[in-house]
């Protein structure tokens, strides 16, 4: 067997590697931010069950929860 091939071989199994490696990475931040938006619908959840909480504090907590997914929308608003 050549050094070639078995260097193609080795390169195909680290370019695989790497791959999955992303693939991972992908899904494990896809799940933090499920788990983070989550958090957040309980927060507000809870929130409305406080008498003392205004819409203002409502509207606040929505804004930033759309301003980690979309921070040039929450700009605009701001202007």
């Amino acid at each position: 067997m050549s050094n070639k091939c078995i260097g193609d071989r080795l390169k195909k199994l680290r370019d695989l590697r790497n791959k999955l490696c992303n693939k991972e990475k992908n899904w494990k931040e896809a799940f933090e931010a499920r788990d983070w938006i989550v958090s957040q619908l309980y927060i507000l959840r809870s929130m409305t069950e406080i008498d003392t909480t205004t819409k203002e504090d409502i509207k606040d907590r929505v804004d930033d929860i759309i301003c980690v997914f979309e921070p040039e929308k929450g700009e605009e608003d701001d202007k």
